[in-house]
């Protein structure tokens, strides 16, 4: 009996793919393998660049708002050191002046609420700082407002300063009673040095009619320097209201006292 001529075995559709030749079947099986294997690592480093650019597209942009947040306050800050020029000193103004004052510190204002409204962070709060500041010469209730939310948000020195800035105008619009307590808060203060702190309070106390604690508040200055600005003013102030107290001063040129 003959035998039925064996059948070739059929090929399967996988080893059809890389053909007859062995180093070819092993070489697109081994790249096969490292597409599915290295896939994860193509979507890893994928991300990470994208990270990556994430990060230089967010320092750009960040560098330039920054450039054009510093740029703003400098032109605001302009407007705000520019002189009045009444006519007799104009071969000495050098740079922006103007002739009217009210309408300086409105533009210096309005040039600083436009550095608060259009920037974040530091030049917001620096922004509505500066915009009290100018303000409380046209327009008081809204200086005043501008200066409590620069210090309502907390940072500092400029929270501080707006304050000091508040108390002052208290001072000087007949408001010493609500003035000292702002002044008094901000004795501990490490922004604000205390000899300036205490030579408001000596003023203060002194409107107040309180010449024990005004006489305690400018020998202290004058105790820590009597050399400096403050010092110098505390002291006159401290001759008006207790001259015998000047004898207790130490000399001028001896080292503040601890």
């Amino acid at each position: 009996m003959a035998k039925s001529p064996k059948k070739k075995p059929r090929l399967a559709v996988r080893d059809m793919k890389y053909g007859h030749d062995p180093m070819v079947r092993f070489y697109e099986r081994t790249q096969d393998w490292l597409q599915e294997k290295g896939r994860p690592f193509v979507i890893g480093a994928g991300g990470l660049i994208g990270l990556l650019l994430l990060y230089v597209a967010g320092y750009y942009l960040f560098s330039y708002r920054a450039s054009r947040a510093s740029a703003a306050f400098a032109e605001a800050y302009e407007k705000y050191n520019a002189p009045i020029n009444d006519g007799t000193n104009s071969a000495q103004i050098i740079g922006k002046s103007y002739s009217d004052e009210k309408l300086k510190w409105q533009e210096a204002g309005e040039a600083f609420e436009r550095v608060a409204n259009s920037y974040s962070s530091y030049y917001k709060v620096k922004g509505k700082y500066m915009a009290g500041v100018c303000y409380l010469h046209i327009d008081r209730d809204k200086g005043l407002r501008l200066l409590q939310e620069a210090a309502d948000n907390g940072e500092q020195p400029t929270s501080d300063l707006s304050r000091l800035a508040i108390a002052e105008n208290y001072e000087t619009n007949g408001q010493a009673d609500r003035a000292v307590v702002i002044l008094e808060s901000l004795l501990n203060s490490t922004y604000i040095p205390k000899q300036v702190i205490q030579l408001s309070l000596g003023h203060v106390y002194e409107k107040l009619g309180d010449s024990k604690k005004a006489a305690d508040a400018f020998f202290e200055v004058c105790q820590a320097d009597r050399t400096s600005a403050a010092g110098s003013e505390a002291e006159k102030r401290l001759s008006a209201v207790a001259p015998e107290r000047l004898k207790d001063l130490p000399a001028p040129n001896a080292p503040p006292l601890e």
